[in-house]
């Protein structure tokens, strides 16, 4: 059976989007579609309310060419430079906070652990 927007693949959680996802590439072509940005409000009465903020988060998160920001979403062929380095630059720092975390966590459970 073909999958169309919005069709979830029983093998992977809730939703979980992959890059090459028709899910994925309806979201790419909705905003490439929007020279603008797009938010999440305007996204899901795009496709009349069969996502909620959370799947479009995970969508465009699955995505290598959409960019999000305090604006919403953005297809990257529309996106300055400034913004696409924005978007990088905020991912990189939530990485590098996730990590230190990780770390934290990791030293922690090694205490109690061994």
């Amino acid at each position: 059976m073909s999958r169309g927007p919005f069709m979830h693949d029983p093998q992977l959680g809730l939703f979980e989007s992959q890059p090459g996802d028709a899910n994925v590439q309806w979201l790419e072509t909705l905003l490439r579609n929007a020279p603008g940005w797009q938010t999440a409000r305007e996204i899901m009465a795009a496709c009349l309310g069969r996502v909620n903020d959370r799947e479009v988060r995970e969508l465009a998160s699955a995505s290598q060419w959409i960019i999000s920001g305090q604006r919403g979403y953005k297809h990257l062929e529309h996106a300055t430079a400034e913004e696409a380095h924005h978007c990088c630059a905020g991912l990189e720092s939530q990485a590098k906070k996730m990590g230190e975390r990780a770390g934290r966590l990791r030293a922690n459970a090694h205490k109690i652990f061994g």
